[in-house]
């Protein structure tokens, strides 16, 4: 007697075609299966979205819109508009923060990164709503150009144009919105993929720093010359003094140095 292994394959497959019974359980074995949590939370999407009507969908569209038009003008990469912030505003980046509203505008105007990279071109992608929290909105940035102005390092020192290219990795930025629609929080500066652009790790203001050839000191230097310019007037700071900052940040700010208002 020859066994189904001598006969090859094509009586197998013959036997499972025209037997309808085995096909349809065959396929059924093998078909994938949707848990009934994620049928359930499929639901709860859907059921979220449809209940939001005309007015909540145009309030998110017009934050979205609000959002791209301050990263566009958030006082680091162009000139500022500080009608957009509100009075409780902090930035965060990996290393830097929190910096209150005046404590930012004042560091990241000592930059002036747009005289030092006159031709920057920001891709910014298109908004996407926080899961979590509403009135938050994230996206992803991309920054060109070329050193052919004067870059201000903010701490005396300018590097003359080189003319050397710019080309940062994409960077995660998100914005938070209060009530009345000002901004409360701008994040920034984190590379989600170092193998693109030649700043590697890098990016906000370190990026800059790279691509005119400054120098880049390590973490613990870092902190020393954090710690120094934090005692100094008119010099970048790195965090902002908890006096100065909201209730929810203060546990985050640094408890030495000048205070704001004697900062600027």
């Amino acid at each position: 007697h020859s066994s189904t292994a001598d006969m090859g394959p094509g009586p197998l497959i013959a036997l499972i075609v025209t037997t309808p019974a085995l096909t349809s359980a065959l396929f059924r074995s093998t078909a994938p299966t949707v848990p009934r949590s994620a049928t359930a939370a499929a639901l709860r999407c859907r059921t979220v979205l449809s209940a939001a009507g005309p007015a909540e969908l145009e309030k998110t569209a017009e934050l979205k819109r609000l959002a791209r038009e301050f990263v566009l003008n958030d006082g680091f990469h162009q000139p500022a508009k500080p009608e957009m912030l509100s009075d409780d505003f902090v930035w965060f980046g990996p290393i830097v923060g929190p910096l209150n509203k005046q404590d930012f505008l004042g560091t990241v105007g000592l930059f002036a990164v747009w005289d030092g990279f006159p031709d920057m071109k920001m891709s910014l992608s298109d908004f996407t709503q926080d899961p979590t929290e509403p009135n938050r909105f994230w996206a992803i940035l991309r920054l060109s150009g070329t050193h052919s102005g004067t870059q201000q390092s903010g701490t005396g020192m300018s590097f003359p144009p080189s003319g050397a290219a710019l080309d940062v990795g994409p960077q995660c930025v998100s914005v938070t919105f209060d009530e009345e629609g000002l901004v409360t929080r701008y994040t920034g500066g984190y590379i989600v993929d170092r193998r693109q652009g030649t700043t590697g790790e890098f990016g906000g203001f370190f990026a800059i720093t790279k691509t005119v050839g400054g120098f880049l000191p390590g973490m613990r230097l870092a902190k020393v010359l954090n710690w120094v310019g934090a005692k100094l007037k008119r010099f970048p700071k790195a965090r902002s003094h908890e006096a100065d900052l909201p209730t929810r940040w203060k546990g985050q700010g640094r408890s030495h140095g000048v205070r704001t208002d004697e900062a600027w």
